[in-house]
């Protein structure tokens, strides 16, 4: 079953236990057939994280188009460009147009002057001292009464309005006002940091109201996937040590890590060698195989098998070497990866007791207790040596690289 890079598909996927699930990936790329078999790297929206799928695992397949991801559509673009319309229209609204038109009242309008139509009186024929008289007492008693009239009513209308409304007690004085106090402003809550140390750095876990993401202050990293932070510190140092750049045998090895602790354990190093052993097929050759070439072969002889889990070690900062076992010095015999142990390991693993000494690329070599891996057996030997046999040479595995073996 062939799935394209870029885009998404709904697949029912079976597991190794057989179990099935449904689920929607992004597929990011396909990686090389190994033994007849594909395996696609894509992102799977069930685990929220990338993963890998075997080809002969996926049970139906519906092609959902293309990834979201890959299409033009940018949400953050169209926002800004609704922002700078809004912008525009108001660069074209002048300031002095939007502070008279928000902030400044309007002017009040001149009341009209009203021209009466009736011309004005004339009381030029008044001219008599009497009818002078007459009219001027006329007028005075007229103002009395109106002036009278005006005081009755300025009272009774005082007398009222102190009944029905209470008197305003006047503006507040800053004595007179009570101002709270200022509330102290809320310290700022420092996020949780919990921390390991892989490879030699600092592998930072910070929890923020909840969220979780992970820095790395060697490198100057800070990534809300762990793994993404685990592999910026083991992919260089792998790559420094066995000058192998193969992002399909990275994916692998920090597979391994089941739990994504950033280190390796020896259950998960067991279930690495079952899954090694069981999806690698063995084809005798004369050259040892580096471990990307033995992945992208799809299997090889004991010792490609030995460096492909030396490979392993090295990658999460064990001690490895390529032991060879034989009846005889300069007999066929079988080939190992071993681990250099100082620290505790179950009591039910078998090991080899060595004294200090150089390997045979002239690498020096400690003394202490080395644990073998041999094919799917950790801390045990497959019955792909004799009983009888010893352990007859040591190698660093990255001087035995391409040697006759």
């Amino acid at each position: 079953m062939d799935l394209r890079p870029g885009y998404t598909y709904r697949i029912a996927y079976r597991s190794e236990s057989g179990r099935q699930t449904e689920r929607t990936i992004d597929v990011l790329r396909k990686n090389s057939s190994r033994a007849g078999i594909i395996y696609f790297r894509a992102y799977c929206h069930l685990r929220d994280e990338e993963r890998s799928f075997r080809s002969d695992r996926i049970v139906s397949c519906s092609d959902l188009g293309l990834t979201i991801q890959s299409a033009s559509y940018s949400p953050a673009a169209t926002h800004v460009g609704n922002t700078i319309g809004v912008s525009q229209a108001l660069a074209t609204i002048s300031a002095p147009m939007i502070r008279e038109s928000l902030f400044m009242p309007s002017p009040p309008q001149p009341k009209p002057v009203s021209h009466s139509s009736r011309p004005a009186k004339d009381h030029s024929n008044i001219g008599t001292v009497f009818g002078k008289f007459v009219w001027t007492a006329i007028c005075g008693f007229m103002a009395v009464t109106i002036i009278g009239a005006i005081s009755q009513w300025d009272s009774s209308s005082t007398s009222s309005s102190t009944k029905s409304w209470p008197s305003y007690p006047g503006p507040l004085t800053v004595a007179s006002a009570r101002i709270p106090a200022p509330l102290p402003k809320p310290k700022p809550r420092s996020p949780e940091t919990d921390g390991v140390l892989i490879g030699g750095m600092h592998l930072q876990t910070l929890n923020s109201g909840g969220v979780e993401y992970y820095v790395v202050p060697e490198l100057g990293l800070q990534t809300a996937n762990k793994r993404e932070a685990i592999a910026a510190i083991k992919v260089p140092q792998f790559e420094a040590v066995t000058g192998i750049h193969d992002s399909a045998l990275n994916e692998l090895y920090l597979d391994a890590d089941l739990d994504c602790s950033g280190k390796l354990s020896w259950d998960e190093l067991a279930e690495f060698q079952k899954k090694t052993y069981k999806d690698f097929h063995y084809e005798p050759n004369d050259v040892a195989l580096r471990p990307d070439e033995f992945l992208h072969i799809g299997g090889g002889d004991c010792d490609d098998f030995a460096l492909y889990s030396a490979g392993l070690l090295r990658f999460w900062g064990w001690q490895p070497y390529l032991g060879c076992l034989s009846p005889g010095r300069g007999d066929v015999g079988h080939a190992i990866c071993l681990s250099y142990e100082e620290g505790s390991f179950s009591s039910s693993f078998t090991y080899y007791d060595i004294g200090a000494g150089r390997t045979e690329d002239g690498s020096p070599l400690k003394a202490g207790r080395y644990v073998p891996i041999d094919y799917d057996e950790v801390g045990e030997l497959t019955n792909a040596s004799g009983k009888s046999w010893k352990l007859r040479e040591i190698y660093v595995p990255e001087r035995a690289y391409g040697l006759n073996m």
